[in-house]
């Protein structure tokens, strides 16, 4: 039984999803350390018979996280059934009423050896991203599908061949390198550290530059460095086979008529491990994750492919806003997400989330640090940003991620004329991001066009330096991806500082950036920090005006992204802001 048992309070926001006249019943996922369990998301049972999904749910969750407990809503005959697969269990049985749920009178702890006891649940708001180290190991597998003569037979063959694959896996011949490193790991061995070694010394171990590069890794830091790997299958020693005798040589010949297909599966996995945790057994969970993603991939050609039509499987991680932890999902290929509304909508219920927002599209999946360094464009500049100094201010700040556009980008000269194209362009990099459009971010000439399309414009002004306004903003927005935009107009910048409410009112309730025109310029907005009893207010202010590189430390040194006071504005200009609307969508 674990010493310290440890909630996170996402767990309840999940929770409160469920009806208080829903029999619902789901499983608590989390991960161990050492005398410590913590509980990170929970995840709803989809039909009366749990044990069939067990396996199911594993196929999404990393490695290094796993089924730790259930929650029920009294059910007399779960334990029962559970207590075959499970030796521990924590146990949460969800009151009447839902405000509390996270209440230690609520949970039970429960062995073989001993039942069910009470225990003591200390509840954390501490993301899994700040305490956990990050795992992403990408390899191909090959795979030879015999597709025989009807449906049946591919299936059979690609069970057995994937069941081959994970045997292999499992087997101790996989050994993880640690990239830019002379580091391998795996279950019972490993080379250039020990395998008893804390997966913190990792970091020690990198190569940068031709030199050793020292990372220190800060849990309050949240822009942590994955660990990067790749994965070789030991050629020598004991057959991976067991049916094989460990003699030589063997061979097997045999001859038969058959039509097969071959396919290159593209494994990306990601674990989450505490930094205490041994490299031995980060190199266990990395096995466990790839066998996981191998079963989602199986799965959905299982769904989605016909014998004459194989759909290509992708795995793709999310981190959904509110919940604590990492998960993959797997679409097939040639599937668009359109295609793939139902699926998402399961995958709301089964989390337990909102069913108003995207969560689980293609463009929803996390950008881990290597991910945004090949970006492109820099990704949420303002996180590097201290405080605004506003007293007892409460921020109020875009959701989501966005991409930073600004003049003189795309090698594109539109210096003191296109200030409003490049706040447009942030906006639907926003939407983009959030998974609302998969259309590219437009060009000048494509926002210039939709004005044009949309009769606000003569055909003469594509191609010009011709300035727009927050109007044409919302214009292009509701042409170009289907969004609609409040328009706030403010009769004189002065005016900006009594409207601390209402914009703190728009990131709460929509969460998207705000473009700002008056004068001769345009600004985006990115948040506010606002004291409601004072009035004091400043501005997170995105400065698309800028015209160096993508230097954040110059960006965030020279104020281009940064806190700003009332008097940043032109006391007399009018201005008007173009304030988007999410759309409710999944």
């Amino acid at each position: 039984m674990p010493r310290i048992i440890i909630c996170h309070s996402s767990v309840a926001k999940q929770l409160q999803q469920i009806s208080k006249d829903d029999k619902a019943v789901g499983l608590l996922i989390g991960y161990s350390s050492d005398d410590i369990l913590t509980v990170s998301a929970c995840v709803r049972c989809m039909s009366n018979n749990v044990l069939t999904e067990l396996e199911d749910i594993d196929t999404y969750l990393p490695g290094g996280v796993f089924i730790v407990g259930y929650f029920h809503h009294k059910s007399k005959d779960l334990l029962k059934k559970l207590s075959t697969q499970f030796s521990q269990l924590l146990i949460l049985t969800l009151p009447d009423k839902l405000t509390n749920v996270l209440s230690e009178d609520n949970f039970n702890f429960w062995t073989a050896e001993d039942g069910k006891s009470s225990v003591t649940v200390n509840i954390s708001d501490e993301s899994v991203v700040n305490t956990c180290i990050i795992a992403r190991n990408t390899c191909c597998i090959d795979v030879t599908v015999d597709i025989g003569d009807n449906e049946e037979s591919w299936k059979k063959s690609l069970n057995k061949e994937i069941d081959r694959q994970c045997k292999i896996i499992k087997s101790g011949c996989i050994m993880y390198k640690l990239q830019q490193s002379n580091v391998l790991i795996g279950g019972n061995q490993s080379c250039g550290i020990t395998k008893d070694s804390k997966c913190v010394d990792l970091y020690d171990l990198i190569e940068e530059d031709g030199g050793i590069f020292k990372r220190t890794r800060k849990k309050k830091d949240k822009h942590l460095e994955t660990l990067q790997f790749a994965t070789y299958l030991k050629r020598s020693g004991t057959p991976t086979n067991e049916d094989i005798p460990p003699c030589a040589p063997v061979i097997y010949h045999n001859i038969v008529n058959t039509k097969s297909v071959d396919l290159t599966l593209r494994i990306d996995t990601i674990s989450t491990v505490t930094t205490d945790t041994t490299v031995s057994k980060l190199a266990v969970a990395m096995s466990t994750s790839v066998c996981r993603q191998l079963k989602a991939m199986t799965n959905c050609m299982m769904q989605h492919s016909k014998r004459a039509d194989f759909q290509t499987p992708q795995p793709y991680h999310f981190q959904p806003l509110g919940l604590n932890t990492f998960l993959t999902v797997t679409y097939p290929s040639k599937m668009s997400d359109d295609d793939l509304v139902e699926r998402r909508r399961d995958l709301h219920k089964m989390f337990c989330l909102n069913d108003d927002k995207p969560v689980f599209k293609r463009n929803n999946k996390h950008m881990f640090l290597e991910d945004l360094e090949k970006y492109g464009y820099l990704i949420n500049p303002h996180a590097g940003l201290s405080s605004s100094g506003v007293k007892d201010g409460t921020p109020y700040i875009v959701q989501g991620l966005y991409s930073y556009h600004h003049y003189m980008q795309d090698r594109f000269d539109d210096n003191k004329w296109g200030c409003a194209y490049r706040s447009l362009q942030t906006l639907i990099s926003w939407f983009r991001l959030q998974g609302y459009t998969e259309k590219p971010i437009p060009g000048h000439k494509e926002i210039q066009q939709a004005l044009v399309d949309v009769g606000d414009k003569d055909p003469k002004f594509v191609g010009s330096r011709q300035w727009i306004g927050s109007m044409e903003c919302s214009y292009v927005l509701d042409h170009l991806i289907g969004v609609t935009s409040k328009i706030m107009f403010v009769s004189a910048g002065a005016d900006l500082s009594s409207k601390g409410r209402e914009l703190a009112q728009h990131f709460t309730t929509q969460g998207t950036p705000i473009m700002i025109g008056g004068g001769v310029l345009a600004h985006t907005i990115l948040g506010v920090d606002f004291n409601d009893v004072t009035g004091d207010l400043k501005f997170l202010i995105l400065d698309p005006h800028f015209t160096g590189a993508e230097e954040l430390k110059v960006i965030l040194d020279k104020g281009w992204c940064g806190w700003k006071g009332t008097d940043f504005w032109d006391q007399t200009a009018h201005y008007n802001l173009c304030m988007p609307q999410r759309p409710i969508c999944i």
